[in-house]
Formats: structure tokens, sequence, C-alpha cells
């Protein structure tokens, strides 16, 4: 049954690359990609689809409202009997599933019911969890609330990155689903309730990503790890520039300054931040304004006793977030990287 049955693979991010690709391979591929246009290329992790689908002769929509009726239309003259969506900023809604034969299911990088909503990749490291999972579960009307089919377990490194669980979690939905295809178009994949405690975490914005070096040495640490590609990365402003800090990491040894301050940090002009309990966050990599990356020793503008410049009491109330993530503001996005 499951051979005569057809699915749609949707996503516009990196993430679901790697999936498509070895679903591909096994000559398992979809009957129609679904992906973001061109015009959307700014958002964090976007993967240019168009040109997958193309390599391996799949038909391709672009669109950037899943819920069009031009997509419900694509989805029916493809004859479409299941949405599979690893990595979309929109809630699928119920008019579109029940179109569907089989429904949709979605892929989440968190151990739903935890994590339920925005940049659940940020939130793993900011909220220095060390251990997580990838969800793939059965759509429904509500936001990552629908019945579990499975979910892949895997341990964190105190210092990974954002780039490194990007990656992780993309090879991980590539495992999950190439393990559950077949059973979800034969209707017989497992289902289970969502049980625990339920978290939905906030929505981030791009002034969330601004340093405060008041901070400790960890928190500043966490945050750039937390932003690094595909992310638009933690910065701060430096004589009215905005500094990008692409990574680094706290030079225990050094001896800090004033919270924000230039300290040297060894030969060859290597420079690192004061940060508010003492220590050193000595950057790897840093972008000026909207530059490419560049070594951190290149810029004579960061001399010894040099500081960032403190943001103003407006801007920091701004970026501020409950202590505990609760629920967010209605917004619609969803499977958000």
């Amino acid at each position: 049954m499951s051979e005569r049955r057809r699915y749609c693979y949707v996503s516009g991010l990196g993430l679901g690359v790697p999936a498509l690709e070895e679903l591909c391979a096994r000559g398992r591929p979809p009957s129609l990609v679904v992906s973001y246009p061109a015009e959307l290329a700014h958002r964090c992790g976007y993967a240019d689809y168009g040109e997958i689908a193309r390599r391996s002769g799949l038909p391709h929509l672009s669109t950037a409202d899943l819920n069009s009726d031009e997509t419900r239309e694509a989805l029916a003259s493809h004859g479409i009997d299941l949405l599979v969506v690893a990595g979309w900023s929109q809630l699928v809604r119920e008019r579109t599933l029940a179109a569907l034969p089989l429904g949709g299911v979605g892929l989440h990088p968190s151990p739903l019911p935890v994590g339920r909503g925005w940049a659940p990749l940020p939130w793993t490291i900011l909220r220095g969890m060390r251990s997580s999972a990838v969800t793939l579960f059965h759509l429904d009307s509500g936001m990552c609330t629908g019945d579990v089919v499975d979910q892949s377990w895997f341990d964190l490194e105190p210092d990974i990155t954002a780039t490194g669980l990007y990656g992780r979690v993309a090879r991980l939905q590539s495992e999950l689903l190439v393990r559950h295809l077949d059973g979800l178009l034969a209707g017989t994949a497992p289902r289970r309730r969502q049980s625990g405690h339920a978290s939905v975490w906030p929505l981030r914005r791009p002034s969330d990503g601004r340093i405060d070096f008041t901070a400790s040495g960890t928190d500043v640490d966490r945050l750039v790890r937390a932003l690094a590609d595909p992310y638009p990365g933690a910065f701060a402003l430096f004589g009215g520039a905005r500094i990008t800090l692409c990574g680094g990491e706290i030079d225990a040894d050094l001896a800090g300054g004033a919270p924000g301050q230039i300290v040297a940090a060894g030969e060859g002009r290597r420079w690192g931040v004061s940060c508010g309990d003492g220590s050193v966050f000595v950057p790897s990599a840093v972008r000026v304004d909207e530059g490419v990356r560049a070594e951190p020793t290149s810029l004579a503008m960061f001399r010894p006793g040099a500081s960032f410049d403190e943001p103003s009491p407006t801007t920091v109330s701004a970026t501020l977030h409950p202590p505990v993530p609760g629920q967010a503001p209605g917004h619609e996005s969803l499977l958000r990287a």
C-alpha cells in the first residue's frame, strides 16, 4: 500500500537538506518539493531547494505561504497523501491538512512537549541543556502539539555551538524520517500522545543578540555560541559600529578590566573583552557591520584600554525576556530552526 502513496517534502532551511538527499539516494523521493522563494533568502538557514529539485528531477513549488490556494492546488494535482514538514516558519492550517488522506508530520528539534514554539536550537544552548532530542510528530491544529511518532535523543557538549548543533540535528532528522517514512505512508507508524510538562519557547528578535558585557563570561560565551552560523550572531557596538562576535572562548588566565573593556590577550595584537565577573572573552573571528568575517588581530581599532559602547537602559529593557520562557504572543511561526 505504501508504494502507491505519495508525499510532499516541505522545507525552506538547510536543516532539511540531508533528509531530502538521503531519501532520493534510497529511491524514496517525494512527489513534490515545496520551499521558500528567493525573496526569503535573508532568513536564517535558508536553502535553495529549487536547485536540489532540478538536480533530482523532482517537481518543485516556491511559495511563502504553505496554506495558499496555489499550494493546495499543487498538492491536489500531484496526488499528495502526506505532507512532511522539515523546517517551515508557518503553522500548517487545518484546511490544508484535512485535504490530505494521511495528513502531515513535522520534525522539530526539541524533546516535545518541551520546547514548543520558536528558535529551538538557540534556546537549547541558551538554557544550558545537556541533552535534547529531535521529534517526529503528527501535525494537528496546535503548535507542535500533535502525537509523537518517535524521538531521537542525543547529548550536548558544554561548548557546542549553533553551527555544530544545526548539523547534528539535520542528520538526526534524516535518520528519523528514513526510518519511519514507509510506516507513515502505510498508516502504520507509531503514535503516542505527548506527555510531561509542556513549555513554549519565546520568539527571538535580532535585538536579543546584543551582548551585555556586565554579564558573566559564561553568559557571554553562551550567547555567542547560541547565535553562531546560520544565525545572525551575538553583537555589541564599538564606536557606533556593530561588531558581531562570530566565535571565541573564555580565557581564565587573563585579568579583566571594567566590563566591556579591551585587554591584551597575547602576542600579535590578540585581544579580549572583559566581562562582569572579571573573566575575559577572547574572540576568534569578528564581523564589522555587515562585512565579512575578519581576524580580530587585523583590526587596529581594538586597542587595550578602549571599551565597547554601553547600551542605553531603553535598549537593555527592550531585549529582556521573562526569566522562564512561557507562552509567547500570537505568532504563526512553527518548526523554526
